[in-house]
């Protein structure tokens, strides 16, 4: 599986760890995936890649978070 793309929809995840930049924390450790999202994986494609910020939900609960 290749871990530098979103499992869900094929695009960039974004991944700093994929990416090689070792020295910053991905992003995924910060938010909140949102459970659906998890749900859609196949078992295969379970802790193997990040998702995308769309696909994640992730982009959802910042615009949320901005709301409140």
């Amino acid at each position: 599986m290749d871990s530098q793309h979103c499992p869900l929809c094929g695009r960039s995840n974004q991944c700093s760890l994929a990416n090689g930049r070792q020295d910053e924390p991905c992003r995924c450790f910060d938010v909140q995936i949102d459970p659906a999202a998890l749900q859609r994986l196949t078992p295969e494609q379970r802790n193997q890649a990040c998702l995308c910020p769309a696909c994640a939900g992730a982009v959802k609960a910042a615009e949320r978070r901005e709301q409140n």
